[in-house]
């Protein structure tokens, strides 16, 4: 992840080993909030999901913000996909606001604000 890349404004493009995220159709889902959109890796549409940035590669899982717009719910949650099966996987409880920042020992660390001021974190399941 760039150092520069925010939920806001993130690289579209991008390079992880040998996959190529790309992301397409992004829409804020607030005036002045985070951008969501489908994303495409290695040329392999992965719908019906809506995912924002930046995205954080790992073990060979691509970590990323989902956003769950259900009918009663509507937030992001931490996703997890398969570089290699292209298996989407949603963990955590609806946040109104996640920017990733690392991963450490199998644990998640992130930010519920822009200004990195509410830090949060998440056990990955092994």
């Amino acid at each position: 992840m760039a150092d520069l890349d925010t939920p806001m404004d993130f690289q579209i493009e991008k390079h992880f080993g040998s996959h190529k995220l790309k992301y397409i159709n992004l829409t804020e889902i607030t005036q002045g909030g985070p951008e969501v959109g489908n994303i495409i890796i290695d040329n392999k549409d992965i719908r019906p999901f809506f995912f924002g940035g930046p995205a954080i590669n790992f073990n060979n899982f691509l970590y990323l913000p989902l956003f769950d717009k259900s009918f009663f719910n509507r937030g992001f949650k931490i996703g997890q996909i398969d570089l290699e099966t292209l298996e989407v996987t949603a963990f955590g409880k609806n946040k109104n606001f996640i920017f990733l920042d690392k991963i450490e020992n199998d644990v998640i660390y992130y930010f519920e604000d822009l200004n990195k001021t509410k830090k949060a974190c998440y056990i990955l399941p092994k």
